[in-house]
């Protein structure tokens, strides 16, 4: 039975929801555009050609300016509705802003209809709402969305939306970005104008546009304008650190020393220790007294004991906790955890520095112009007592082996933030990832069954991540993914016994087991279904392997890397069979590749090996059709096919070959021609032979008559 609420509680609700109310429609203002604002005009009917159109959008005007002494960027949009389904997007405006430190102020939401002008701009249309649109990553940045759905869009509307954000991250004092020049598909016009009073260094990729410089209100003027814009071309595979937009970046800083003075004092403990901090890391400096392990023991502390949670509102998407906070809520982000661990070794004698880096655009950060918003990420530089460096990143759990083998994403270039560091450096962080398959294949018969038994051995930073799959599944819910998996190569598979694994810590290597039956593995052969066959395949190399599909290429091709795996197979058969070993080597200006065969004849045994390394990250335009050549004469050797003409599998034939897959089916024919020959000619010996044999039997007799 619900119980009555009591008048208090009642008018407190009320007062709330109306508070709520209030306050997010307050922090909502209108103003008339700012006299600062060049205003933009734009063509209705730019030179585009409709078939680019996607979604049935099209952006005529892209305005952006910004008025660096008073804190201010102006935004303005025109969108064209070319399509009915375009209706649903181009219906709604949402305008993202952080509350710390930004306020909005709207000025326009007009729709052009018929060259009539509908002002829809309505505050009580807005909702304010906070959408934390990373928070499957964990990271909360405290922003928020002013939203407006509006009523009556129809297609052949142009919507026109401007607003101004008040307001920069208050530990930003000196100027700095980078403005995208297109977009993703054309766009009528793509405007830039930049107030200041100080002068601005630029530098644009992929264009050469240059932009006008002009006095206004006292202040220097930097305008750029981009019509008729072409998008990007992306490629298969294109590599994630390439900017392929015409990206702008503008900086108030000199040089990355000047960045580095910037995160210095972010960067600063000032406050003791807790008592419960100090104690933790008295307990790891006594556990050993070997420096590498307490590296190691502090390291995995703050990996595996302090999870991943970022709250990053206002200038805490820069400044870190206190290691006390941090260590007591058992939570950070990527710069908490660092700034953690940096000052655990530092109270243990150990070297230790933060280092930004850029998760995504590492390899390109030299392109770039200094700035802070070159980063999204933070880990630790540590220099032992010999003077070796060491980069880990804190945000990696479940890293096990040496510290000097610690795994470490391809980060490219990163900014160490120790007093008088000048320039970026290069990380390089040596990883053995190596991958072993060892796969046995029982073949039971012709035409029937076949069993396999899997040994897959994991080290350094494979291990490392194939340890976080064991960690974050069932076994259960592996084993099925895994038999999933090779069905992708046969039908019908049946788990003989459930997954086991072993996980050495100390070599940082892992085992796992498998066993599975496979049935209907005798298939008809491509294109000749007088025979059947089985293939094999060591599938652990397609996994990381990319075949391009096109020669011709006009952007870098990317590899993954670092990649090193052998996968070896033993194929027990049923009976003896007519092959001859075979040893190819594709020696690759960016990988490595060998193939080897060999028999055990006298117990009908098949031993396959692979092998694959990859040399780089990439492959430079210049070198990709070598690459490509490369490619295809490895994909030849990448499956190994046996087979049997129907017949000879039915009365129980010896006669059997074996062929690589694409490999010339001559070579096979001329096997099942001499084959045949040899038949023959052993079918002959035999008959001459009977005849001697009863010859010399009927001798035998007459001379017994005889006698």
């Amino acid at each position: 039975m619900l119980k009555p609420i009591p008048a208090l509680l009642k008018s407190f609700t009320i007062l709330l929801f109306f508070t709520i109310s209030y306050l997010s429609y307050s922090q909502l203002k209108t103003a008339p555009v700012p006299n600062w604002v060049v205003v933009q005009d734009y063509e209705e009917m730019p030179d585009i050609d409709e078939n680019d159109i996607a979604f049935g959008l099209l952006t005529l005007l892209s305005d952006e300016q910004i008025h660096v002494p008073k804190r201010q960027q102006y935004i303005r949009y025109v969108k064209k509705i070319t399509d009915n389904v375009g209706v649903q997007d181009g219906s709604l405006v949402s305008i993202n802003y952080d509350p710390t430190y930004q306020k909005l102020v709207l000025h326009n939401v007009n729709i052009l209809r018929n060259g009539k002008t509908i002002n829809k701009l309505n505050l009580s249309d807005f909702q304010t709402i906070r959408k934390e649109s990373n928070s499957e990553n964990y990271i909360y940045d405290g922003s928020l969305n002013a939203t407006a759905n509006l009523s009556d869009v129809r297609s052949g509307d142009i919507l026109d939306v401007s607003y101004t954000i008040q307001g920069f991250n208050p530990l930003h004092q000196k100027f700095s970005g980078a403005f995208i020049l297109n977009d993703y598909q054309s766009v009528g016009k793509i405007h830039l104008n930049i107030l200041s009073r100080n002068s601005l260094r630029y530098k644009l990729l992929n264009s050469d546009y240059k932009p006008k410089i002009s006095n206004r209100f006292g202040l220097k003027n930097y305008s750029w304008v981009n019509t008729n814009t072409e998008p990007p071309e992306f490629e298969e595979n294109t590599v994630a650190w390439q900017m392929m937009y015409q990206t702008l970046f503008v900086s108030e800083y000199d040089n990355w020393e000047q960045v580095v003075n910037w995160a210095l004092p972010i960067y600063t403990q000032d406050s003791k220790f807790s008592d419960a901090l100090n104690d933790k890391i008295s307990t790891i400096s006594k556990a050993s007294e070997f420096e590498s392990l307490r590296i190691k023991m502090a390291l995995k502390f703050v990996q595996n004991e302090v999870r991943y949670l970022g709250l990053e509102a206002g200038i805490g998407a820069y400044k870190p906790f206190t290691p006390n906070k941090v260590f007591g809520q058992r939570f950070g982000d990527c710069k908490d955890k660092t700034w953690l661990l940096v000052n655990m070794l530092r109270e243990m004698k150990v070297k230790a520095y933060p280092v930004l880096v850029n998760s995504t655009y590492g390899k390109s950060l030299n392109n770039v112009l200094p700035t802070p918003k070159a980063f999204d990420h933070v880990i630790v530089k540590v220099i032992d007592s010999t003077n070796n460096s060491y980069y880990y990143d804190p945000t990696i759990a479940n890293q096990e082996g040496s510290y000097k083998d610690i795994s470490l994403p391809n980060y490219g270039y990163g900014l160490v933030l120790k007093e008088g560091n000048t320039k970026l450096e290069a990380i390089e962080q040596e990883s053995t990832d190596l991958v072993e398959i060892f796969d046995i294949y029982n073949v039971n018969g012709i035409g029937e069954d076949m069993t396999l038994n899997v040994t897959s051995v994991y080290r350094q930073g494979e291990a490392d991540a194939i340890r976080s799959v064991l960690k974050s599944n069932s076994i259960s819910s592996l084993n099925k993914q895994y038999r999933d998996y090779y069905k992708n190569f046969y039908e019908e598979v049946e788990i003989l016994e459930a997954m086991i694994y072993e996980d050495d810590t100390i070599a940082n290597k892992i085992t796992i087991e498998e066993s599975y039956k496979f049935n209907d593995v005798w298939t008809p052969m491509l294109g000749d279904e007088s025979k059947i066959g089985i293939s094999f395949t060591p599938y652990s190399l397609y996994n990381n392997i990319v075949f391009p599909t096109e020669k011709d290429r006009k952007t870098p091709f990317s590899l993954y890397y670092p990649i090193h795996k052998k996968h070896k197979i033993t194929i027990k058969l049923p009976r003896a069979w007519g092959i001859t070993s075979e040893n190819e080597v594709v020696n690759s200006e960016h990988f490595e590749f060998s193939y080897k065969s060999k028999t055990n004849r006298p117990k009908d045994i098949i031993y396959l090996d692979y092998e694959f390394k990859n040399k780089s990250d990439h492959v430079p335009v210049d070198d990709f059709k070598e690459f490509y050549d490369d490619t295809k004469d490895m994909e030849s050797m990448m499956s190994y096919y046996i087979f049997i003409p129907k017949s000879a599998a039915k009365f129980g034939s010896v006669f059997s070959t074996n062929k690589r897959s694409k490999s010339n089916n001559s070579n096979a024919d001329s096997n099942e021609e001499s084959s045949g020959v040899s038949a023959i000619i052993i079918g002959f010996l035999v008959f001459i032979f009977l005849i001697f044999i009863g010859l010399v039997l009927y001798i035998i007799r007459s001379n017994r008559k005889y006698n």
